[in-house]
């Protein structure tokens, strides 16, 4: 999992609910089915609970066709070859048989609803959720404690986002039994997605005091632990995963992150590297790289494994979004405005994509094209700050100084130290002669930022129009010096 960070999906793991059909042993006892050949095979039970599908299907298939067999000896064989059949990719056949099995079970058996259970897996296998579930509801009818049928109907509700419906058959699964490690880890990843971390380490917690080797419980925890902050816990739990387990590239990401956060940058740059060499087909993995290039400055790296994340997975949307910021930097404008143009085509509330693309198409010089941006950018998002002060901006150029004015105002009072507007409003209250308010404004910014030269040349001019000389001379020095000293850079 990795951080929630900009524009990107947090990663959340579970492990597979599927159940796994236990192969049934038969108790011994006299010849149950007649052989091909005629003689009597005594060993038939045994060998329908062999692990070895060649050796097993044959054995459970003479007991089914043996009409005298007793019907319970008759169902487990018909459960036995079906989980083979099942693993084997034969759903058809699978389903054949474990729906011809309960119709011969007692109703009111465990094995019944162990039965349903299997079925329900095989439906899920072909896609058809609905008759899935209707078997892992029967099941849970006929034993209400069979953990399985609660573990499977947790994946199917998982599957369909219904995830308040999975926590609550995890729950009770983990009530019929105690001890089983992986449907913690399970319920705490629910629990994580949806904010309450403190529920989830909770969870990862007992798993890992099951099950200390459980790498998944310790990278997940980890990840929670630095959702809330607590990087150094979060730090520590992410190197007992890869510990652990070596070869989880997940595992080397979060301690990327743990890395990059503690600001030991080289370190987790290795590990980032490491990851992609255990799953170079991972495409997160190669955004986390790619975004750490991007950080360092290197681009062209940077938009190879966007460029690599983007063929393994087409609908990345961070990866299209942080190559078009890649491409920014270069001042390559027409790859960056396909970039965040494919953005919003996958995910129209991108409101950063609207606002990248924006900026993008004022450099190309097509500001209605950019205007448009920008208000969808901030009708996505009416508190970006950043939206709202290059709109104003762009109706400064246009002479439309009102409308200027009241976006700069919009963004200051989000962020009242934000000297780009207060700038930029300074000068357009210049524009339509409100001297003071101007002055007032370019004062503010230049207290954020001494170092603007454009701020003292603007409230040079303020000054100048009030017939202040000495202020005005002033700050016309001060921007003359400024510039000279930029420069000497």
């Amino acid at each position: 999992m990795q951080l929630c960070r900009a524009n990107y999906v947090c990663r959340w793991s579970s492990l597979s609910l599927v159940a796994t059909a236990a192969i049934l042993v038969l108790a011994s006892g006299s010849a149950v089915a007649q052989a091909a050949n005629g003689d009597l095979t005594n060993n038939d039970r045994a060998y329908c609970g062999d692990p070895r599908p060649a050796v097993a299907i044959p054995s459970c298939s003479r007991i089914i066709e043996d009409r005298d067999a007793p019907s319970d000896v008759r169902v487990i064989a018909l459960r036995n070859r079906g989980a083979f059949l099942q693993a084997a990719g034969q759903l058809d056949r699978a389903i054949a048989d474990y729906s011809q099995a309960i119709k011969m079970a007692p109703r009111e058996t465990r094995l019944n609803a162990q039965i349903h259970v299997n079925l329900g897996v095989a439906l899920a296998g072909k896609g058809d959720e609905i008759a899935a579930k209707a078997n892992y509801d029967q099941a849970i009818a006929l034993d209400p404690s069979l953990a399985s049928a609660r573990l499977d109907r947790a994946a199917l509700y998982i599957s369909r986002g219904q995830d308040d419906d999975a926590i609550a058959d995890l729950s009770e699964a983990i009530k019929a039994n105690p001890r089983e490690a992986p449907v913690y880890v399970s319920r705490g990843a629910l629990y994580s997605r949806h904010g309450d971390q403190d529920r989830a380490i909770a969870d990862f917690s007992t798993a890992i005091k099951l099950d200390p080797a459980n790498a998944v419980a310790w990278r997940d925890r980890g990840f929670a632990y630095r959702t809330k902050g607590e990087n150094a816990r979060a730090l520590a739990d992410a190197r007992e995963a890869v510990r652990i387990d070596p070869g989880m590239a997940e595992a080397h990401q979060d301690l990327a992150l743990g890395l990059a956060a503690s600001g030991d940058a080289v370190t987790a740059t290795q590990e980032l590297d490491r990851a992609v060499e255990l799953s170079p087909k991972d495409a997160v993995a190669r955004v986390l790289r790619a975004d750490n290039f991007l950080a360092r400055g290197d681009r062209d790296s940077a938009i190879a494994d966007y460029t690599q994340a983007i063929a393994e997975d087409p609908r990345l949307t961070p990866a299209y979004n942080n190559r078009g910021v890649a491409y920014m930097g270069k001042s390559d404008w027409a790859n960056a405005i396909a970039d965040f143009t494919r953005v919003v085509a996958l995910d129209p509330t991108q409101s950063s994509a609207f606002l990248n693309r924006g900026l993008s198409l004022q450099q190309q010089g097509d500001r209605d094209a950019a205007m448009a941006d920008f208000d969808h950018a901030i009708q996505l998002k009416p508190d970006s700050a950043e939206a709202l002060r290059h709109r104003a901006f762009l109706n400064q150029v246009r002479a439309r100084f009102e409308l200027s004015i009241f976006d700069y105002g919009r963004a200051i009072a989000l962020e009242p130290k934000d000297a780009e507007a207060l700038r930029g409003r300074g000068l357009a209250e210049l524009s339509l002669h409100d001297n003071d308010a101007a002055i007032t404004d370019l004062t503010a910014a230049i207290a954020q930022n001494p170092s603007d030269g454009l701020a003292y040349r603007y409230r040079a001019l303020a000054y100048s129009a009030k017939n202040d000389r000495q202020h005005a001379d002033a700050d016309d020095k001060a921007s003359l010096q400024l510039e000279q000293d930029q420069r000497r850079r």
